[in-house]
């Protein structure tokens, strides 16, 4: 029982001082993100203007960092719905989530450590494209109510003409 509070107590102190140092890169990781979804702008629904983009980045590496000393994938989940109810396509949400692995990856914090962010940083990308493809489909579902509904209001002014 120790041993598992040692153990514990020592990956949170990881995951700690993986968010410090990736806090001090931040600037470097939201601009990395920037670029992953400005290079996959195309795949966004038009609901989502390229200005937008330089905020999802500083929010997602805000929520990145939350995560990694709080842990909350629910939190992460509805975040990912709600990226794709905003417009991000498929397309952005994997570079993005890949350049949040790479932002651990690259911060060399040394083989143990290592294990952890990228344990860490799986669960992260896990839950939010989770969350992600839940939002997706509820909004396709949405999208072809709309669509059936129109439809229907079609056939019945056709039936009165």
């Amino acid at each position: 029982m120790s041993s598992e509070l040692s153990s514990l107590s020592k990956r949170e102190g990881i995951l700690n001082q993986l968010a410090g140092q990736l806090a001090a890169q931040k600037t470097t990781i939201v601009s990395e993100l920037r670029q992953a979804l400005r290079a996959t702008g195309l795949s966004n629904r038009l609901l989502i203007s390229p200005g937008r983009l330089e905020e999802i980045a500083q929010e997602q590496v805000e929520a990145f960092l939350s995560f990694l000393e709080a842990g909350d994938e629910e939190e992460t989940r509805q975040r990912g719905a709600c990226r794709a109810s905003e417009g991000l396509g498929e397309r952005s949400a994997l570079a993005m989530t890949e350049a949040l692995r790479r932002a651990c990856w690259t911060s060399n914090p040394g083989k143990e450590a290592l294990d952890v962010a990228l344990e860490a940083s799986g669960r992260y990308v896990n839950a939010f494209l989770e969350g992600y493809m839940s939002g997706r489909q509820a909004e396709i579902l949405r999208e072809q109510e709309r669509t059936r509904s129109a439809f229907q209001r079609a056939m019945k002014r056709q039936a009165r003409s």
